[in-house]
This record gives C-alpha cells, structure tokens and sequence, in this order.
C-alpha cells in the first residue's frame, strides 16, 4: 500500500508556462493514481510569504523537474533554485530531472551535464516533430522514477529488526516511571572528532553533520571505543536513510555476517531486514551498506573495495587508525570520525531526557523543581561515579554508563549487610555485565573477580599501569602457585578483553581506570589485617592530593565497612590547616573586609522574563569549555608546588574523598560518625578560609596584591590603547581585589556544600550547623537547603542576616546564594518580590549569571 504520494517540484520560467500546463496534463495519469503532488508558485494563495513557500516546498520535494530553456538560464531566480536543487541532491538524496523544453547553452552548466536530462539524450521537447511523444518520454521516466521512490517507500522491515532499530537494549526495561525506553526518548546528539586522509585531527563536528553529510560524502568511517555508542548511531543513520528513500542495509557481527563474500552479507541482510524483498529486484543504486564491528572482519581490503561501489556506506570500527589497509587510496575516499564522551551539557540533556520520562497513565504531580532536583541529584550521582570530581575521570561518559549507573543505584537491592556500597555495586554491575556478555556462566564469576584483584594488586604493588608479557608471565606463574584456576589460561583472556587490553607491544593493562581502582581497593580491603597491606593503606590516606590515592581511597570506602580506614581519613583532616580557627564570618572576625562591603559585586536577582533553563545552558557551556581544558591542563602530580599549594591540594582531596564516603554510606554509618565526618570537614575548609583572611588582611600582603593586580591592568590598556588616569587604575585595581577575595569566600562556602551535600543527609547537616550556629555555618545550611532540598525560607533568612553576629560580607554571600538559586529554578514572580522586599536583593534586566 501507498504510504503517502511523492511530492514533485516544478522549477521554471513564467515565460515557459504553456509549456508547464502540458506537462501537467501529461504525468495526469500518475496525480489520478494520488501517486504525486505536484507542486509550483502558482499555487502560493494571495497574502501567503511568497519565498518561503517556495523555498518550503522546494526542500520537501522528492523529485525535482528544472524545465531547462533560454528563459531559464537567463532568469537569476530559476538558476537559484537549479543551485539549491542540486545542493538538496547532495545532502537529501532528491532526484533531479533536467527537462530541456528547447535549444540552449544548457550543458555549459556542470551540474545539468552530470545528470541525465530528458527527453532522451537531453533532445529538447520542441526539436520534436510530435511533441507528444517528447513528452511521453519525459513521462515515462518520471513514472520510473516515481516507482522507484514508491517502492522503496513501501519496503516495510521485518518486525523484530525494527524492535531492534528503536531499543536501548538492557535500558528498555530500566525506567521506574515508563513501561518501555525507547531510543527517541533518551537520545542526545553526540559530538565526533573529524580526521583528515593523513588521519590527523581536523575539527569536532556533532551528530547531525554526519547525517546531513551522508549522501553528499558518501563514505564514512566511524570509530569509537566499546559501549561508545557505535550500534546507536548505525540505528540513527538506518532511519534518517531510510526516512530519505534509500535502503540502508545493517550488518553486524551478532548475526555472523562478516563470513563469506561481502556480496552475499549484504544481500543476505536485505532479505532478512525487509519484508517481501527480493535481491534481484532491489534498487541496487539506492542500497547503503552498514557494517558495524568492521574491524572482526577480515579481508578488510577486498571488502572496503566492494562497499565503495556503492553509492554510500559507513564502516565502524573500535579504533580509527585500526583498518590496516595497505593501499591508502582505498581510504582516501572515506571520512574518518571518532565518537567522543559526552561533555557536561550533552551529559545534562541525557540526564533531563532521562529523568523527564513517564507514561500517560503514570500519575505523578511534579513542578519544575522537583525535576531539576532529580536533574541535579542525577548528575552529581553521574559526575562522582565517572570521577569528575576527584580529577579528570575513571570512567567514560558515554550514555551507556551514565544511564546504567542511574538505573543500577536507583534498584540497588542487595542486602545491606554485603561488604560493597551501592554506588561501588554500580561498578561491580558494570563488571558483571561484561563477563555475562562474553558468556561467563555465574558459578564462574568469582574466579574472574580473584584473578583481578590479584592482577590489579600485583601492578599496583610493582607501581606498573601495564605489564610486559614477560611480567605477565612472571605474574601467572605466581598466581598458579597460590590458586587453582580451573579456567583455560586462553578462555580467561578472552572472556576478559572488554576489562584487560592488550596494545601493540603485547603488553596488558586494565582497559579503564575505574577496573583498575575498584579491584586494587578490593585486593586492600580483603587484606588490610596483614601489617605490609596497612602501610599500603597508610600511605595513601597520608597523600590524598594524588589522584591515584584519591580513587583508591574511595573504592576502599565501597568495599569495606572497616571504620577504621574512616576515622583514619578522619584524622587526617583534622590536621590539616590545624594552626588555625575555622572562621566563622563574624562581624568581629571580618571587619576588615566589611570596610570594602560596597567595592562587592551586589547580588542581582534574575529579571522577570528569565528562564532557568537558559542561565543553566550559559553554565554548562562553561562547564564544557572548563572541562575541556582540564583535559589537556591538568596539573601533574607531581609537580614542585610550594608548601601552602601541596597542603591547599591535599586538603581539598581529602574533603573530597570524605563527600563521597558519607554520601554512599548515609545509611550505614551511625548518626555520630556522621556528624563527625561532616563537622570535621566544614571545620576544615573554614580553617582555610581563616588562613586565607590572615594573608588577605594583612596590610603589606594587600599592597602587594593589589601592586600586581595594577601591573597587569597597566599592561592591558597600553596593549589597547586605552587612556585611563592612574587613579582609575588604582581604584579599579583595589575593587578588582576585594572582588576576588569575595569571590574566594563564596567559592568555599560553594566548595563545602557540593563536596559534602546529599539530600540524603539533611538531619546530619542541620544537626552540625544547628550546634555551632556561627553566620558561616548558618550559610552552609542554607546553601544546602537551597542546592539539594529545593528550599528557600525567606523570613527565616531575613530574620538571622539582620542580627548583630552576621557581618555585611556574610549578609552579601547569603544573598548571592539566594539570587543563584533563582537563577537556576524557578521561582514565580510573587516570590521574587517577596525575597526583593525581606532580603534586598534587587532585580536587574540583565540576566545575572555566578558561576
């Protein structure tokens, strides 16, 4: 059955209409069979755009018809659209049809010679004695072609491909709220790295270049590491093809299709992927080959050689220099690109797409609040699990481990008396499922989880990241020695490929460092009542400003519920910054600060027509932008730092790494180690605060900063030719001071809360707070309240910033929390007013952004 009549675009001259009103009247049969809908200007009703309607039409069009003459070569308007025709050809796959109607320099265009023109040989219609039968011919291609797009239009897939085609594979069924996942509902636009012939970086391009590109570069080369998304972006590229009237044909290695010709997979796929097809009588010029999981196959050469042939194909591979072909014009021709993590602002997308998801009959009142707390919830789950916040990351951020991780700690339901946290079961998951997809049976786990933890120990012992053959060797003959290993030294390594990778040079590493953590802290923790593996322990809780030390702290916490290794971290802290008082942003202690109240950059709040999804997006691009340069900029560890930098670094790390033991052990550590974790480390970062003021408020310190700060500014207006008297600079240059340090202030208020916060600890956080009740712990309450619980209790705030106690620098940090909180959520204008009236925070048309 006809799914709908392909849409023909008639571009022409007004001079030639008669000639248009014959042609009409000759493809009648083909508009009575409702098989088209032809369309021209004519048809633009008075008072509609008459360019846009065009232009409209003209990209809808499946079959375009340039009725080619001297009027039409000499009209700008007809040549345009022939350009835009031709452009449409290339990126939409459009058929064009060169109608030439008389005599005319017509084949000077390029364009029109590369085509086939009709009537045939591009005779033009009025060169015939019966002009009939010019146009019968011209009809009679255009039917071909009408039958031809029909066809292909009407191929209807095999019902379990197309399930295929829209799954999310073991996501399906991962959703509280929603029956079935469907990949439409959680998609996000990855973003490639493009590769010139020599294979050199060229540039980043997202998602939808490669699909508006497909058909006009027509080969491409995708390659991406494991659980990347590869088989993702082969079902995207099958439906955007097939939505363009080719016929995509998808060939894997799960159904065994790279052994044999190549000739015979494609086939063989097409008549399984289609119903009622026949290979025989398969439009060949409209087919593209989809092979994923190229690089299992072999006779690359014979076979990147046969799917050239085609009008377009896309080979995905694991690596992108891995095709190992050895004639380089083979590849000349293909586009190479390389899936790439998703940054922060792609990795909210998918999280929004995620947590947004519900069925029609699921019944739940939520406001745009309560998703962005599970929004923000959900990513700061997603950034600890991957390690952002410990450094630049252990895991890959692409979908699949963002979305498992939620699924996985949201139906964690192990028994709580099981030595691992939930959020290290993530992790364990993970694992799991790689052996389970290399047919690992279950009674077989436990011997692949020792072989790790012992191998993951051993290099960490020998302080190696890969082991030489001859090591490895030297490693099995150890392990055989203590361990029985009913397992085929070679079926092991098999079934461990996706966890242990083998590089060119035969040596073996864990293939992400989340595998190579999580089994060295397992190995610690099994073993951490043997005198030689505390002072392993010792020494990293002893150096936690090396990220190393940092990852495997934390893995220890998930595996372990030994307290001790707690309190030992605990200890740590508690000398960290020790000479001096936690500050407490008393009028007493930040007097000296108060002086410069009014130099502050004031606390704006949005203005009326704001949207919090905008300023987040502002944020995340940031956020991208930071993240890249961390990237390729993060300090090694290394590095001579002076004293005040290593200790400032280590204190950090440690308050880090305690965030993440009492946020994965909110409900398995008593009440009062809690309290005592979350209170030692608010205490610590104040004591920073208090050493950072003891510089900030010396007067010779101040001079000297604010001499340095002069410099630089004396340097950029001579660099720009910018006249400023010097008393402008001196006063700029001391407000540029004070800013920064209150910015200082802010960023550690903002530092504790995030590195310590979970909406799984409020009791803990009020308690702690409520006991010292000093202005510096009051905002640490609230910026909590404010950041996970969603709540801002303005006559509350109002009443405590007003009192004695609270100085004008702590009253401006409160306020500036207040005013980022209804930056980012939204608040309906009656609030707005009232936080405006109690708190005098002022509106401002101009989005206020913190970041």
């Amino acid at each position: 059955m006809n799914n709908g009549n392909i849409k023909l675009f008639i571009s022409y001259s007004h001079k030639d209409e008669d000639s248009i009103d014959v042609f009409k009247k000759h493809i009648s049969p083909l508009k009575q069979k409702d098989l088209i809908e032809e369309w021209y200007d004519r048809k633009i009703k008075a008072g509609e755009e008459f360019n846009d309607k065009i232009e409209n039409n003209l990209e809808d069009a499946d079959i375009i018809c340039l009725f080619i003459s001297p009027n039409f070569i000499s009209s700008q308007n007809c040549i345009s659209e022939k350009d835009k025709a031709f452009e449409l050809k290339q990126t939409n796959g459009t058929i064009v049809i060169p109608i030439i109607l008389s005599h005319c320099a017509w084949t000077d265009y390029e364009d029109l010679t590369e085509v086939l023109a009709v009537p045939t040989d591009g005779t033009p219609v009025n060169s015939y004695s019966d002009k009939d039968e010019a146009w019968i011919d011209v009809y009679n291609y255009i039917k071909d072609e009408v039958n031809c797009l029909l066809d292909i239009q009407n191929l209807e897939l095999n019902l379990e491909f197309k399930e295929f085609l829209y799954d999310t594979d073991m996501l399906s069924k991962a959703h509280s709220n929603k029956q079935n996942v469907y990949l439409d509902d959680i998609f996000v636009t990855p973003e490639l790295d493009k590769f010139d012939k020599q294979l050199y970086y060229e540039k980043t391009v997202d998602f939808n270049y490669v699909l508006e590109n497909t058909l006009s570069i027509k080969h491409f080369v995708i390659s991406g590491e494991e659980q990347s998304g590869k088989t993702t972006l082969c079902k995207k590229l099958f439906l955007y093809l097939k939505d363009k009237k080719y016929i995509p044909v998808y060939i894997s290695t799960s159904n065994h299709y790279y052994r044999g010709f190549i000739k015979n997979k494609i086939k063989n796929a097409y008549e399984s992927q289609y119903l009622n097809s026949n290979w025989e009588n398969a439009y060949k010029d409209r087919i593209v080959p989809i092979l994923d999981d190229f690089h299992y196959s072999k006779n690359k050469e014979k076979q990147i050689n046969y799917v050239k042939e085609y009008a377009c194909s896309i080979v995905i591979v694991d690596d992108v220099y891995g095709l190992n072909i050895k004639d380089e014009e083979m590849l000349s021709s293909f586009v190479h690109l390389n899936i790439k993590e998703l940054k922060p602002s792609l990795r909210y997308e998918l999280v929004k797409n995620w947590v947004s998801l519900y069925d029609r009959d699921f019944t739940l009142i939520y406001n745009e609040n309560s998703i962005y707390h599970d929004i923000d919830r959900n990513l700061e789950l997603i950034d600890s699990t991957l390690g952002k916040t410990l450094g630049k990351g252990i895991m890959p951020s692409y979908p699949f481990f963002i979305l498992s991780t939620i699924f996985t700690y949201e139906t964690f339901s192990i028994p709580l008396s099981q030595e691992i946290t939930s959020q290290g079961y993530c992790y364990q998951a993970f694992i799991v499922y790689y052996l389970k997809r290399q047919g690992v049976k279950a009674d077989e786990i436990d011997i692949y989880f020792n072989f790790l933890t012992e191998i993951a120990f051993y290099l960490y012992a020998q302080n190696k990241y890969v082991l030489s053959s001859y090591d490895f060797q030297e490693f099995m003959d150890g392990y055989l020695s203590k361990f029985n290993l009913p397992i085929k030294q070679e079926t092991l390594l098999k079934n461990l490929n996706q966890i242990l990778c083998c590089d060119s040079f035969s040596n073996i590493f864990f293939r992400y460092y989340y595998l190579y953590y999580f089994f060295v802290a397992k190995y610690l923790a099994e073993n951490h009542d043997q005198k030689s593996i505390n002072e392993f322990i010792k020494n990293i809780i002893e150096n936690l400003h090396l990220n190393e030390n940092a990852y495997i702290a934390v893995f220890l916490a998930h595996h372990s519920r030994n307290v001790k290794i707690i309190e030992d971290i605990v200890l740590e802290a508690m000398c960290l910054f020790d000479n001096h008082n936690p500050a407490t942003l008393s009028k007493d202690e930040t007097d000296f600060f108060d002086k410069f109240v009014d130099d502050i950059i004031k606390a704006k709040l949005p203005a009326p027509n704001y949207t919090p999804e905008n300023i987040r997006q502002e944020r995340l691009k940031i956020q991208d932008e930071q993240e890249k340069n961390n990237e390729t900029h993060e300090q090694s560890e290394h590095d001579k730092s002076i004293d005040y930098s290593v200790e400032l670094r280590r204190t950090i790390k440690t308050i880090e790494v305690m965030g993440h033991i009492v946020k994965n052990r909110s409900g398995s550590l008593e009440k009062d180690k809690l309290e005592l974790i979350i209170e030692t480390c608010i205490n610590t970062y104040l004591r920073i605060l208090s050493s950072f003021f003891d510089i900030i408020k010396d007067e010779h310190e101040q001079k000297h900063i604010i001499n340095y700060i002069l410099e630089k500014l004396e340097h950029i207006t001579s660099d720009e030719n910018k006249t400023s008297t010097q008393d402008d600079l001196n006063y700029l240059a001391k407000k540029l001071f004070w800013n920064i340090n209150f910015f200082v202030v802010l960023g550690v208020i903002n530092k504790v809360t995030k590195a310590l916060g979970s909406d799984k600890l409020e009791p803990i956080f009020k308690s702690v707070c409520d006991k010292i009740d000093t202005p510096s712990m009051y905002i640490i309450k609230q910026a909590y309240y404010m950041w996970y619980i969603k709540n801002v209790n303005v006559e509350e705030l109002s009443n405590r910033i007003f009192q004695d106690d609270f100085s004008l620098i702590a009253r401006e940090v409160l306020k500036h929390f207040v005013a980022d909180y209804c930056s980012v959520h939204k608040v309906n204008y009656k609030d707005l007013q009232r936080i405006e009236n109690n708190l005098d925070i002022p509106h401002e048309n101009i989005l206020y952004r913190h970041n």
